[in-house]
């Protein structure tokens, strides 16, 4: 997901009091940042009101007589469901009005995540099922050709058959109402799909889903590992039913932010052992345990949540 440049002009007098949102993000993501009188100057918050951690960059521009309580850009990373103080700034001369506009460029996921290298992913589909991998990163890549879908994995199978989480987390997003499908670029929007933020930040993202009246599940639902999360189906930009799924994390830039995708390893066979998967592999989902996987990154017994992380200068 891309980040959602948010511009913020103030024309602030000491004397004011104004609040001034900042627009929520990309695809209606609840973030906002807020400006708002204090004592002295102004004090710019950032308020997360969604499911998932929020990586934030700030400046200002456009400075009159401001003086600001931190270096700039600040980056921070917000909670789910949290607010944090971003920066206060008050005139350089005290009785003069101060001026500035600001600049907050945000996106869902945490560019301070540690992802667990060592996590083995149950399969994304149910026991009994199997599936053929139409396209990886070993193999003739047609589509995966930028750094968010690198090391996405396609999963080939009959339309219907049911996805399930690889992995115990909370739903950050849900599409299910699309039903159109196939080789038109016009598409690539329009696929179905689920999102599931992981104990270490990572996200798994499940595309390409079958169109559902009532989504099987909710935005801010915990899952376990297995659970059904929608079925097969060729939404959006594709050739035919296929699973496409791939594990991301957010990376923090000179600039702002970037998705990268991340190498996955599976329980596959009978008994299940950690690999990777390979380029027109056949591969059979065998019955595991609710919320069964590999060696999991500390702490994903726990809700995905964490402590708030106020100001911070990437690095």
């Amino acid at each position: 997901m891309t980040g959602a440049l948010c511009r913020l002009f103030c024309c602030l007098l000491l004397a004011g009091a104004a609040v001034f949102p900042a627009a929520a993000g990309a695809a209606g993501y609840p973030f906002s940042v807020v400006v708002e009188a204090a004592a002295g100057g102004h004090r710019l918050l950032g308020i997360n009101r969604g499911p998932a951690p929020v990586s934030v960059r700030l400046l200002l521009a456009d400075v009159d007589n401001v003086r600001a309580d931190a270096l700039l850009p600040v980056y921070a990373v917000l909670p789910p469901h949290s607010q944090a103080l971003l920066l206060q700034v008050g005139p350089a001369v005290a009785g003069r009005p101060h001026r500035f506009s600001s600049q907050a460029l945000h996106t869902v996921g945490s560019y301070r995540a540690q992802p667990d290298q060592h996590f083995a992913y149950r399969l994304p589909f149910a026991p009994g099922h199997r599936a053929i991998v139409s396209q990886s990163h070993d193999g003739p890549r047609l589509t995966h050709d930028t750094p968010d879908s690198e090391y996405a994995i396609d999963f080939a199978m009959p339309a219907g058959t049911p996805v399930v989480a690889a992995r115990d987390g909370v739903v950050i997003e849900t599409e299910f109402a699309n039903r159109a499908g196939g080789r038109d670029r016009r598409l690539l929007a329009k696929a179905n799909v689920v999102r599931i933020l992981h104990a270490d930040g990572t996200i798994a993202s499940y595309g390409h889903l079958a169109h559902a009246g009532i989504a099987p599940v909710a935005v801010g639902e915990t899952l376990k590992s297995g659970t059904v999360i929608g079925g097969v189906g060729a939404t959006g930009y594709s050739d035919g039913p296929h699973l496409h799924f791939v594990v991301q994390k957010v990376v923090g830039e000179g600039t702002g932010f970037t998705t990268v995708s991340l190498p996955v390893r599976f329980l596959i066979g009978n008994p299940p052992r950690a690999g990777s998967v390979a380029y027109r592999q056949l591969l059979h989902a065998g019955e595991l345990g609710t919320g069964s996987a590999g060696r999991a990154a500390e702490g994903d017994a726990r809700a995905a949540s964490g402590r708030p992380e106020d100001r911070h200068r990437y690095r």
